[in-house]
């Protein structure tokens, strides 16, 4: 008898721990959209890329540590500065990244960007953090 009441405290806590992880710690891997500030570009000219992390509730990407981007086809200049505002997360969940389209591009042809991006994501509620990693192509126009 004791057996079986030790069996069936032992299964009920482990249920209940695995129930308590479960939601703690299921935050969902943000969505990414990719858009660029203009629709065609002409060979040699700047253009940014704007990142848009879609997260679920309570869950915000943070400051530290960076979004690390990589883009292929254009010339990477960088990611801007997103450090301002207040606390430790990004305040509009979208980076920005600066690129020159490749001075030899050649006029009426189409540019694709395929790229990854990797950054952080956190609950609010727990502080829990974790990291992501997300890929995209998109594609440019050269006037």
């Amino acid at each position: 008898m004791v057996k079986i009441v030790r069996l069936s405290v032992f299964f009920l806590a482990l249920f209940a721990i695995t129930a308590l992880s479960e939601s703690a710690f299921s935050q969902k891997l943000p969505g990414v959209s990719v858009s660029t500030n203009k629709k065609s570009y002409s060979p040699g000219e700047s253009g940014v890329l704007i990142i848009s992390f879609k997260t679920a509730s309570g869950v915000k990407i943070p400051k530290e540590p960076g979004v690390d981007i990589s883009v292929s086809g254009v010339e990477g200049q960088g990611v801007q500065d997103y450090s301002g505002g207040e606390g430790d997360y990004i305040s509009s969940s979208k980076v920005k990244y600066n690129f020159v389209v490749p001075g030899g591009a050649a006029s009426g042809s189409s540019i694709t960007l395929d790229g990854s991006v990797n950054f952080g994501y956190c609950s609010t509620s727990d502080g829990v953090c974790k990291m992501g990693s997300k890929n995209f192509s998109t594609k440019i126009k050269v006037k």
